[in-house]
């Protein structure tokens, strides 16, 4: 992802475009895979770096023990111009370098990336589709190829006015999330739009955009005036959002279930809506407000997450 300066994010879970874009620059990139896992470890297996022959990078392998490391034997990778299965932590042939955990990890080094099956991959994300790309193979990796799944980037859409909602997007905007704030306010639209996230102008009634959701995208309604809810919620409903929530009191969040029952809402349907929305209750202020939100949203997507590798077993 890139920052609205064009920096790149360094620490990003998604290093797809970033390698696409430096290839398309006619730089070698090699992408690094955290093919497997002896005890434990702070990213999961099919955790991903891409580095540029240049030596920039995107995406991390660890909680900041390796990644040095990993650059420089990307660039030896490179300039051999060969893929390698490289072990760090115990029983590695680099004694210096040392997980604090006593684990092992085990990292593919890819420097044969298809250009093609990088751009088709890379174009499903931004189609808001998942992807795959087969890694390694037998030369390379002892525990054969495997299939690396990806899913669209996570998404966020914020409904609402003023700091809450402002707070919101832009904590979710800092971590990683697709980011859209739809709002009829132009001072809290104007306040998110410096960071580099989309903002639409709202008004009920009147050619209001219809809210369209997929299954890796929340929305999260941000009103003091629950009005604005009466046509909105039912259209977030009708999407296939992971997570739908709505800011305000306990008694304020019964108020809008009989408003929306009114209107004819089934039961199943007002389940899904997480009123109040948050994972810890009684935050007055709005960047505590954006946490506890944001926290719920992550747990909530957490708990249906998929493992990132397949292995193929051939």
């Amino acid at each position: 992802m890139r920052n609205p300066d064009g920096r790149w994010e360094k620490f990003d879970d998604y290093v797809l475009d970033f390698a696409l874009d430096r290839m398309r620059h006619n730089e070698q990139v090699a992408l690094v895979t955290l093919a497997n896992i002896e005890g434990t470890a702070p990213r999961p297996r099919g955790a991903q770096m891409a580095i540029s022959q240049t030596g920039e990078w995107v995406g991390y392998l660890s909680g900041g023990c390796i990644e040095r490391a990993v650059v420089a034997e990307a660039l030896a990778a490179l300039d051999e111009g060969k893929s390698r299965y490289v072990r760090y932590g115990r029983g590695s042939k680099y004694l210096d370098i040392q997980l604090p955990c006593g684990s092992a990890i085990d990292l593919h080094f890819d420097v044969d990336i298809d250009k093609a099956d990088l751009a088709t991959a890379q174009s499903r994300l931004e189609e808001r589709n998942p992807a795959s790309l087969q890694i390694g193979n037998s030369s390379t990796s002892p525990d054969m190829p495997f299939i690396r799944h990806y899913r669209p980037r996570r998404r966020l859409i914020v409904v609402g006015i003023g700091p809450g909602a402002v707070q919101l997007a832009k904590l979710a905007r800092s971590a990683g999330f697709a980011t859209l704030l739809q709002s009829p306010d132009e001072l809290t639209r104007s306040a998110v739009s410096e960071y580099g996230i989309e903002t639409i102008a709202i008004a009920p009634g009147r050619n209001t955009p219809a809210l369209t959701a997929d299954a890796w995208t929340a929305i999260v309604f941000m009103f003091h005036d629950h009005e604005w809810e009466r046509e909105l919620i039912p259209a977030a409903i009708r999407t296939d959002a992971f997570y739908i929530g709505a800011m305000g009191s306990r008694r304020a969040h019964l108020q809008r279930l009989e408003m929306l029952k009114s209107l004819g809402m089934d039961d199943a349907s007002l389940a899904r809506i997480r009123g109040p929305a948050g994972l810890f209750a009684g935050a007055k202020s709005a960047p505590d407000v954006a946490i506890s939100i944001l926290a719920e949203i992550v747990q909530v997507d957490n708990a249906q997450c998929t493992p990132l590798i397949e292995d193929t077993g051939t």
